[in-house]
This record gives structure tokens, sequence and C-alpha cells, in this order.
């Protein structure tokens, strides 16, 4: 944000013209602004997205995911084998999406939400489906 407020700041003292000499201190400025933290989006549970999850759907399938703090996820079965790997979009606490690495992946979005009880559930946009998330310690390498 520092950068984009001091590039528009240059623009408008370019546009002015013969600033040369605040250009030069806005071009510096921004050559020693301290870089700003990317802001961590958070899950329904009110903690960062970025963690591992145990997803039990309705239909008592179960997947482990990973969601890591660059964007990027990785969903396997219970004994550790692939199912998927992509990036993700926590847009709210209450809205996930996922697009797999694969070509034509197309974004699938969840709608979480904690219930009366303590418990977080999932709801699929697109088909409907529903699962119950839990927050798990990452699991343990072989």
């Amino acid at each position: 944000m520092i950068r984009l407020t001091v590039l528009a700041a240059t623009l408008v003292l370019a546009a002015c013209g013969g600033a040369s000499e605040d250009l030069a201190i806005a071009e510096e400025t921004t050559k020693t602004a301290a870089p700003v933290a990317p802001t961590q989006s958070l899950a329904a549970d009110g903690k960062p997205a970025a963690g591992f999850y145990r997803a039990d759907d309705e239909d008592g399938a179960t997947v482990i995911e990973e969601l890591r703090a660059d964007g990027t996820f990785v969903f396997t079965d219970p004994d550790g084998i692939l199912i998927v790997e992509g990036t993700y979009v926590q847009n709210s606490p209450e809205l996930l999406c996922f697009t797999a690495s694969a070509e034509d992946a197309v974004e699938d979005c969840w709608n979480d939400s904690i219930d009366e009880n303590g418990v977080w559930r999932s709801v699929n946009q697109e088909t409907g489906i529903r699962s119950v998330i839990t927050r798990i310690d990452p699991p343990k390498a072989d």
C-alpha cells in the first residue's frame, strides 16, 4: 500500500511539471519504504486460515486439508495419499474458495459457519455437499 501511495504521489508531482527534486524524493521513499506484511485471512473459527483440517462429508468421506500461508493447498486422504493440490482464497471467514492446479480447473467455493453447538460446517456452493470441519495438528511425518 505504501508503494501504491508513493507511486500515485510521484505521478501527481510529475504531472505538475518542474518537480524533479520532489520526484527524486518520492523515488527514494519508494526504495526505502518497509514492505507491508500481507493481511492474514481468518477461517470460520477466527484463527488464521493457514493450517491443517479434517473434513468429513455427509457420505462418510474424509479429507485432510493443508492450507498454507502462501495461498496453496494440498488435500490428502487419511493415509497421506495425494488427492488434489492448488491455490485457495479465504475471501472471508464464511467463504473459502479452492482452485485445483489442473489446467481446466474452476474455482470451487464453500460457505463456512459455526453452529450453535460449536460445530464447524461447510457447504459447497455448487454441489450442496456438506462437511464437518475440524482444525487438527499437522500429521506426523513417517
